[in-house]
């Protein structure tokens, strides 16, 4: 079964956290953090159309300016989700830059600020030199993105200044059987994504697609469909060591397929990671066995450890794989 989510760590663990996630067979991709992503090629740069921001200290939001040049021609819009300063943090970087050569340029950069209740939302028009416009605020319901078959939650999160925790959730995967599509004599090609599109949205059984100067009903062709669990990746960083953010991310991270989650101190140093607002490795694992995670990918561990790099993957896995196993006996 092909993923619908390809996703990778832009960076090592003792860089900027960064994790990009490309969308199959479609020119898409999503970016969760936006630190320094200059290892990114200017083709992945164009697929990303969403972009999710824990928070704007300078390790998450640098790459702003990288990921705006990149896409200042471009007719897609940007959309960038964040806590709720991340509105006057985007004017700030766009009033930076002198802007009266780009009127005619396309993009549009749409922003949405997300507290615990509400959302803000404020756009910004090359057509217009960035000046921003701002819209009404409207209900948060933990759900910061809603398309036709996934959807991006999140949750705030301490980190002594509000820090937002992510969750990509694929509704339900389709999977073309293509031994079906043979015995009915059907080729692979583009109808199939409207097929898709069709079970997605629940259409009648009656929709009607004519391929290869056939015709067929949505009923006839169930058949070479296999419906399965949809993926969910969640992403963690940056968070506060207490028992509030810890119960938050459990419940946010809840049957993902994958976490990505911080361990930026050992638990040796957990009176440090108190005092600098960061989970331990051991406080990693812990979460991803209580939420019931299958695969754990620890990452922006602190520059104290890089005499012995791989300890903090050590300890988070050692614990979560010790108790996730005797748990299952």
């Amino acid at each position: 079964m092909k993923p619908t989510f390809h996703h990778m760590l832009v960076n090592g663990p003792f860089e900027d956290p960064c994790l990009y996630i490309r969308v199959t067979r479609e020119r898409r991709a999503f970016l969760f953090d936006l630190g320094y992503i200059n290892r990114l090629r200017p083709g992945d740069l164009q697929k990303i159309t969403d972009v999710f921001v824990t928070h704007t200290h300078i390790d998450h939001f640098i790459g702003f300016d990288t990921l705006l040049r990149a896409l200042l021609r471009r007719k897609t819009p940007l959309r960038v989700y964040g806590p709720e300063n991340i509105i006057n943090c985007i004017e700030g970087k766009l009033k930076g830059y002198t802007w009266n050569l780009i009127k005619e340029y396309p993009l549009r950069i749409e922003v949405f600020g997300i507290r615990e209740d509400s959302t803000r939302h404020s756009s910004f028009y090359a057509e217009n030199c960035f000046v921003r416009i701002d819209s009404d605020e409207s209900p948060f319901d933990g759900t910061v993105l809603r398309e036709p078959y996934f959807e991006v939650k999140a949750v705030s999160l301490a980190h002594q200044i509000p820090c937002l925790g992510f969750s990509l959730k694929e509704d339900f995967h389709i999977n073309i059987d293509k031994a079906a599509l043979g015995r009915i004599g059907l080729p692979v090609g583009p109808w199939l994504s409207d097929f898709k599109k069709a079970l997605r949205g629940n259409a009648p059984e009656e929709t009607e697609f004519e391929i290869s100067d056939r015709r067929f009903k949505l009923g006839d062709l169930r058949d070479i469909a296999k419906i399965t669990e949809g993926q969910k990746v969640t992403y963690i960083v940056d968070t506060s060591l207490n028992d509030e953010n810890v119960k938050r991310v459990i419940e946010l991270a809840r049957d993902s397929d994958t976490l990505y989650c911080e361990a930026y101190f050992l638990d040796e140093d957990r009176e440090r990671a108190v005092e600098r607002h960061h989970l331990t490795a051991r406080t990693a694992g812990r979460i991803a066995r209580e939420a019931g995670v299958k695969n754990l990918i620890v990452m922006h561990f602190s520059p104290k450890y890089r005499d012995c790099p791989d300890a903090p993957e050590k300890e988070a896995l050692s614990h979560y794989l010790h108790t996730y196993i005797s748990s299952r006996r």
